[in-house]
């Protein structure tokens, strides 16, 4: 039996996001070192570079909306209630113990994940937003005593998007491969339970 997990607008934010991490990781290292074999102009990169975070910015605000509005925003953010079911997730992940427990749609982890990355956009927007306009951002270069610290912190954001996509993996293999195949088609097959009466049990054994 199919059942639907993930719905068109959920894996439509899952792979605006996924295509603009990826590219704004190309765009944002090639400006900070060029490849020499990679020949690109370095006006198109930055172009890319700033439409995209454009579009990461406004896929994030739509996503946030669509939780809020679906009332569904504990479904991915990481509260603290969820801190009881962290020793019994770190037991699976490790394969430590065999059951699988019931987190809900998302388990510890990737809720930590995705509360993450939603902080880490917004940093991103407004250390991107000062570095965009240095003459015009100069109140928030003293706040944080200095451009420099701002590009760190840009930088900063890059590596831990570039770090966290292959835990953001490992975390969906763990719980179930077949979510990863719901996030193209939408659907997860499940097999229905077939319980059989006591009469029919009786009949079976006759």
């Amino acid at each position: 039996m199919k059942l639907l997990l993930h719905p068109l607008s959920i894996r439509l934010f899952h792979w605006i996001m996924f295509l603009s991490v990826v590219t704004l990781l190309f765009t944002g290292l090639y400006m900070s070192t060029p490849w020499s074999k990679l020949h690109l102009p370095m006006e198109v990169v930055r172009k890319t570079h700033t439409i995209f975070s454009s579009i990461i910015i406004v896929n994030l605000a739509c996503h946030l909306y669509y939780y809020l509005h679906a009332n569904r925003i504990t479904e991915v953010l990481l509260l603290p209630r969820d801190f009881v079911n962290v020793p019994s997730f770190i037991r699976y992940v490790l394969f430590i113990s065999e059951g699988h427990p019931n987190f809900g749609r998302y388990n510890p982890g990737q809720k930590l994940v995705f509360s993450l990355w939603f902080l880490a956009v917004i940093v991103a927007a407004i250390t991107g937003i000062v570095l965009l306009f240095p003459d015009r951002s100069q109140w928030m270069q003293w706040r944080f005593e200095g451009l420099h610290v701002i590009r760190m912190l840009h930088y900063s954001v890059a590596i831990f998007f570039a770090m966290s996509i292959p835990l953001h993996l490992y975390l969906v293999f763990t719980e179930s491969p077949a979510n990863l195949q719901a996030m193209f088609t939408g659907y997860v097959q499940k097999e229905m339970e077939v319980k059989s009466s006591p009469n029919k049990s009786k009949d079976s054994l006759s």
